[in-house]
């Protein structure tokens, strides 16, 4: 929440407050009664209002970040952050051990057209369904991407977090694993 935000709350926290020590004045004493409900009522209106205020402020925003969350099922595959870790491009692997990138995220993270549902190609590159998503190969994501790298440097750094943190750690492992055959 922010500042302002926590001031307008605390300011109809306060207005509640006086309300509520208005009401009990009426009804204490039979002299100031009007007035003293008159001032409370109010003070309570007001400091509701106020309430109300923050509340769908507050409220809006959480709920709609609720709903597109819920929008798109659950990955349980893995992630690479860019953009300092603001934007997660999903990346899977198949039985054989091959990488699949969303493609929907790959768009996302280098600002281009993201394809549409069942898209069969991105930029002229092919995408294969995996996992219920279009997706790029580990090959076609470098397809994609080399290009637009000359004239994107977001399409750049995800090229090259893309070689970095999945496509290097995949040859490590399968030289190895390679090496590991070689020896028994």
């Amino acid at each position: 929440m922010s500042a302002r935000n926590k001031a307008h709350a605390n300011t109809a926290y306060v207005l509640l407050a006086i309300g509520a020590v208005l009401l009990l004045v009426g009804l204490a004493t039979s002299r100031w009664r009007l007035l003293a409900w008159s001032l409370a009522g109010l003070n309570l209106s007001i400091g509701a209002v106020m309430i109300a205020a923050v509340s769908i402020i507050e409220g809006v925003p959480w709920f709609a970040r609720r709903l597109s969350r819920s929008d798109e099922p659950v990955w349980t595959g893995l992630l690479i952050h860019t953009d300092g870790g603001r934007i997660k491009v999903r990346y899977d692997f198949d039985t054989q051990n091959h990488p699949w990138f969303v493609a929907r995220d790959i768009c996302r993270a280098i600002g281009t057209k993201v394809p549409h549902e069942n898209a069969v190609q991105c930029g002229g590159i092919p995408l294969l369904k995996h996992h219920d998503n279009e997706c790029f190969s580990a090959a076609s994501v470098q397809a994609y991407l080399a290009p637009l790298a000359a004239r994107n440097r977001a399409a750049n750094r995800l090229l090259i977090s893309i070689r970095n943190e999945v496509l290097r750690k995949l040859d490590k492992q399968r030289d190895q694993e390679a090496r590991a055959e070689k020896a028994s």
